[in-house]
């Protein structure tokens, strides 16, 4: 299904019988497509009763996608549309299009601040909202969530060097050896200190402990230099090249909860804490691999972002937010999966807001930030079950 809308096409997939109810379904990201790949929490779903409805967020997928070959779309004013509230906007359309009254959704990640919006914007288009790993902070301005975020990350950090000592060792002498020696990724630009150590971005997925470990497990020749496919591997890894859009609007989203400009607040904040500022040393007691954060240097650094480098900055500076979540209150019909160990959106705050909205929560520790994605059938059907579906 495809239509116009506010200068963009979007396109949204529907699985399932067309009589059934609807699913809406909001990616996580910002910044990526709806899956293509039948997951199982999908096939829940539609064993469950439900017609799946794939949003591909404007800006992504098959709907007009943004990114270095449309320089006519890399504009601030342009980007700035690409928060939950033009999301939902596009949702409300596709509904309309569609012919329901209403329908459930399921918002992931992201999807989940754009599920908070919905309630604030429309509440009586949504029947039962479905949280999994992202209910947003409705008080915490970018700054508030960093800091927890960083928090959340230097435990599961220090968790990572317990377990595999070795990994943290040669960490610390990749990282002293790029400040020192010249190597290069495949793409063609010198590999840094500091954008490697965003790989730690894989501490808050499943399995990340053990992928990092290998990694790290023997990055050097016996010359001293680094290994070409070391090199190969770091580059997938910290390129933007399939989702520019989540560097450039990533702190974006967090804009209008609290007056002011974002203003780099992951940077800002990294600098207040011990060893994770872009130029923390390697030598020093505590060094960490960084996270989901967005930092300038990447727009430099990454040849995927740099033709969004004015762009991001502008959006930095913005200082006009509107507040996603002004009148959101209580009495909805939510249900919330949130991550006991989740560094992408602390639980802390999660479960502040699943207070005001009245969500019931279903809170795991066996599961991390993509939950859904590896658990989709345990984590959509409990959500279900507790829903009465």
């Amino acid at each position: 299904m495809e239509f116009s809308r506010g200068g963009f096409t979007v396109f949204a997939r529907v699985l399932g019988e067309p009589k059934a109810p609807a699913l809406l379904y909001l990616q996580g990201g910002p910044g990526f497509p709806a899956p293509r790949q039948r997951f199982a929490w999908i096939t829940h779903a539609l064993k469950r009763g439900y017609q799946v409805v794939l949003l591909d967020q404007r800006g992504t997928g098959r709907s007009t996608r943004i990114d270095a070959a449309t320089p006519e779309l890399i504009d601030a004013k342009v980007l700035a549309s690409l928060r939950a509230d033009h999301i939902v906007a596009d949702a409300e359309a596709l509904r309309e299009e569609m012919g329901l009254a209403r329908w459930d959704v399921l918002g992931q990640s992201f999807g989940g601040f754009c599920l908070a919006h919905y309630l604030a914007a429309h509440p009586e288009r949504v029947g039962r909202a479905l949280f999994t790993g992202g209910v947003p902070s409705i008080g915490e301005g970018a700054d508030g969530v960093y800091r927890a975020t960083f928090a959340k990350l230097k435990r599961r950090h220090q968790q990572f060097n317990a377990k595999y000592p070795a990994a943290e060792k040669m960490l610390r002498e990749v990282c002293r050896h790029l400040e020192v020696e010249e190597e290069t990724l495949p793409t063609g630009e010198r590999l840094s200190a500091r954008r490697l150590r965003t790989v730690g971005i894989e501490l808050g997925r499943e399995g990340g402990f053990a992928s990092l470990a290998r990694l790290f497990e023997a990055p050097f020749h016996p010359n001293g230099r680094l290994r070409t496919d070391f090199l190969a591997e770091v580059g997938e890894r910290v390129s933007f090249a399939k989702g520019p859009l989540y560097a450039a609007v990533h702190e974006s989203i967090y804009g209008g909860t609290v007056p002011g400009a974002t203003a780099w607040a992951a940077e800002r904040v990294s600098r207040e804490l011990d060893g994770f500022a872009p130029d923390a040393s390697p030598d020093d007691a505590e060094f960490y691999l960084t996270g989901e954060h967005i930092f300038p240097f990447q727009f430099e650094e990454d040849p995927a972002l740099r033709p969004l480098t004015r762009s991001a900055h502008e959006l930095a500076a913005k200082d006009d937010w509107s507040n996603l979540y002004a009148g959101l209150a209580g009495g909805h019909d939510a249900y919330a999966a949130v991550y006991t160990d989740d560094i992408f959106v602390p639980r802390e705050l999660s479960l502040e807001t699943a207070e005001v909205i009245g969500a019931q929560v279903f809170e795991t520790d066996q599961f991390q930030h993509d939950g859904l994605r590896r658990h989709g059938e345990a984590v959509l059907g409990r959500l279900l079950d507790m829903a009465g579906v």
